[in-house]
């Protein structure tokens, strides 16, 4: 299970009515869209933090663990936009020259890039609230409520079911390997991560083709009911 999932199905909001979490979770996420004031937003994470930390009785290293991996592509999207390159160095706040341009940190663009990335960090806590405590089967229901069409619900559905089936997939190579010393070495490493994708992509088409024969057994006529 999915460390997302496991707490979605355990949180101490799970039984509550998903309809309620979803109109909060998009409410907080559209005024941390839409409201510029930098307090306002960190008001949002902190209230979205404690209310995820203390329903889902997960530890504060766990929870940023959670939200380190999304901040490591947010903190490299706005590096683009904390450096700046012009040919007066007055607003300037640290630089070096290359020749007659000078290359480095201006005030507009690290004030900038704190309002993005806080306005981001925002809307990823309202995001990750709803998801850490609102089980898939419930946000079916939430989707079907706001009449999002229901191909979009079937692909998102085979989307999330297949996730688990790679991840297992994944585990199961890499153990094996793992036991057979596969990854001792820089050369076994390469060797071992080629072998596992090679096995990854064969054991994936087995899995699907072993689903569609079983839903052809079962008539399958082309739309799941959800």
């Amino acid at each position: 299970m999915l460390l997302i999932d496991k707490y979605a199905y355990t949180n101490k909001l799970t039984d509550k009515n998903p309809y309620i979490k979803a109109i909060f979770s998009i409410l907080f996420l559209i005024l941390s869209l839409t409201i510029e004031n930098r307090i306002f937003q960190i008001s949002i994470i902190t209230i979205m933090s404690i209310t995820i930390i203390s329903t889902s009785k997960m530890g504060i290293s766990e929870y940023l663990k959670l939200l380190s991996i999304p901040l490591i592509f947010m903190i490299m999207s706005i590096l683009a936009i904390i450096i700046s390159i012009s040919t007066e160095k007055s607003d300037m706040l640290t630089y070096f020259t290359v020749g007659s341009t000078y290359i480095g940190i201006s005030k507009f663009g690290l004030m900038n890039a704190l309002r993005i990335l806080s306005r981001s960090i925002a809307c990823l806590t309202c995001v990750y609230f709803l998801m850490l405590t609102t089980p898939f089967n419930q946000l079916i229901k939430v989707f079907k409520k706001m009449h999002i069409p229901d191909n979009v619900i079937e692909i998102a559905m085979l989307i999330y079911r297949f996730i688990f089936i790679f991840l297992e997939e994944v585990q199961e190579i890499y153990k094996s390997q793992e036991m057979k010393l596969g990854y001792m070495g820089m050369r076994n490493s390469y060797n071992s991560l080629g072998l596992l994708l090679n096995m990854l992509y064969k054991r994936m088409m087995k899995r699907y083709e072993d689903m569609s024969i079983a839903l052809d057994m079962k008539l399958f006529d082309g739309k799941f009911h959800i």
